[in-house]
Formats: C-alpha cells, structure tokens, sequence
C-alpha cells in the first residue's frame, strides 16, 4: 500500500486583502514602491492597480541610475 499525502492548502495572493478592497469599496486600489529582485542589484518602480471589477493592472519599470554628467 502507497502512502497517501494530503495536497497543500492553495496559497493566497498576496495582494488579496487590496482586491477585496477594491471590489467591495467599488474604487480602484494603488499600490506603489521600488523593489529590488534577489540576487540582483538594480531596483524597480511598480504600480499595482486594483480595479472594481476583480481585475489587476500591474505596471514595471527598471530605475536606471542617474547620468554622472548631470549635476546634483
């Protein structure tokens, strides 16, 4: 006889809470921040837009270091 494993529990979505939000609220919900991937050193603008409808909008952009030729 084989053992048998329960499957693992579905993970959330981590902008769950921000959905639900936007849906019951009936308005858009915006997240926004810079993040850096592991093992990477170049960080990211994000936007997350949450729409009414259940839908999501997510926007990603590389942050490129200012020209060393531009003053400060």
């Amino acid at each position: 006889m084989g053992r048998h494993r329960r499957p693992p529990d579905p993970l959330l979505p981590a902008d769950t809470d921000a959905r639900l939000d936007a849906i019951a609220g009936r308005r858009a919900v915006v997240e926004e921040g810079v993040v850096v991937f592991p093992q990477s050193a170049v960080p990211y603008a994000y936007r997350t837009v949450h729409r009414p409808d259940g839908g999501v909008d997510r926007y990603l952009e590389r942050l490129e270091p200012p020209s060393p030729h531009l003053p400060l």
